[in-house]
């Protein structure tokens, strides 16, 4: 990213460190950004109109403007969406008054998080909203909803048990390997552990040191993550070996299918990146259908489904103890995984990190030796 605006924040990170020119010139993907007073309505003479925007058929620029209420005139001229380094300069009155998406107003951080994503994706690359972390000679990628545990169990590894780090909320793949990008920071709105002081007091008392304080929003902590994660404890990129989709529930470990690994961490990513649904890049295309937009989908599919298929292990963890997964992942990726048809049951075994069996008991499913269903038990530890 080229821009003239001082700490310029954006969705990728909002922690990015200035980088140099040569640095910029190695970038598979470059853009500016350009925030200036401007006015060039001149210029939309006998243009096409697609609502807010104004554009020729076939040109590679497109206008936005629109008066505000008080505001003025807000104003983008977007660019160069078909070359190397495409340009969008904005004036102020947008760039203050449109800080999140409004409707179909977006912010301009969102704009070019929109675009780098298209971007990436025509070039073979993907961003993925995941963690990931590396442990010997594998490297867990892991998918989950908003507020499951995956930026929660991606510091426990790497805090408590000394994984590596990549990524803790996303990172970029070719359907290879994982391209960390470090400079997130959702790990400080992360809206903490449960409520449950024997939870907490558990979770406190494992780790290495109290990373709760900046789980909790209340520290207002403004640290960047590589202030707990140092430089000899990250890598940039490596080949995925496994990867995992965190849910909630009771607890099961199983294997998923391509189709179904496909169908949900294509899931997670359209929730995330917003490319398909930028009013900007719908208009441009509009405009000039050369930009693509279904072929970045097509190719967005093809990219996870190599990543899936490149890896030795998919499967899906569900905990109704978040501070748990990290453990559990951490078992999975160094030994095999027992297949799905081998936990079910009545009763279900599995063997943890601290060779403690857990006998878990479905209620829905009678015993052997029983009339009906044991009502008494639960889920016991022996």
């Amino acid at each position: 990213m080229k821009t003239n605006i001082k700490n310029f924040g954006w969705s990728y990170g909002h922690n990015v460190p200035e980088g140099t020119r040569e640095q910029y010139e190695r970038c598979v993907v470059r853009m500016h950004v350009n925030l200036e007073e401007f006015n060039d309505d001149i210029d939309h003479i006998g243009l096409g109109k697609y609502h807010y925007f104004n554009g020729m058929q076939g040109a590679d620029k497109i206008y936005y403007t629109r008066n505000y209420a008080g505001i003025g005139c807000m104003r983008i001229r977007a660019e160069g969406f078909l070359s190397d380094e495409p340009k969008i300069t904005v004036n102020r009155a947008y760039y203050k008054l449109i800080i999140h998406r409004i409707m179909n107003l977006h912010s301009i951080p969102y704009i070019m998080t929109d675009l780098a994503t298209l971007l990436l994706l025509k070039k073979g690359y993907a961003p993925i909203h995941c963690s990931a972390f590396k442990k010997n000679e594998s490297t867990l990628t892991v998918f989950a909803p908003s507020n499951t545990g995956k930026t929660m169990s991606c510091l426990i590894a790497c805090t408590d048990y000394g994984a590596e780090f990549i990524a803790e909320d996303l990172a970029i793949t070719d359907g290879f390997s994982a391209y960390s990008v470090p400079w997130t920071n959702s790990f400080r709105h992360y809206p903490g552990i449960r409520n449950n002081e024997q939870t907490k007091t558990s979770y406190i008392t494992k780790t290495r040191f109290s990373i709760y304080d900046y789980f909790n929003k209340k520290t207002n902590n403004k640290k960047k993550i590589t202030e707990y994660v140092g430089d000899s404890s990250r890598t940039n990129v490596h080949k995925v070996t496994h990867i995992a989709i965190l849910e909630r529930g009771d607890n099961l470990v199983r294997e998923t299918t391509e189709e179904e690994s496909l169908q949900k961490i294509m899931n997670l990513n359209r929730y995330i990146f917003n490319y398909l649904r930028s009013p900007l890049l719908t208009a441009y295309e509009f405009f000039n259908p050369e930009l693509r937009i279904d072929q970045a989908l097509a190719n967005e599919r093809e990219i996870l489904t190599d990543l899936i298929r490149n890896s030795e292990k998919v499967f899906s963890v569900k905990k109704n103890d978040a501070t748990q997964y990290a453990k559990e992942l951490l078992g999975q990726i160094g030994s095999p995984i027992t297949h799905a048809d081998a936990v079910k049951g009545f009763w279900k075994e599995a063997v943890d990190y601290e060779k403690e069996i857990v006998v878990r008991h479905d209620y829905s499913t009678k015993s052997a030796d029983s009339e009906g269903p044991i009502e008494d038990i639960g889920n016991g530890r022996v």
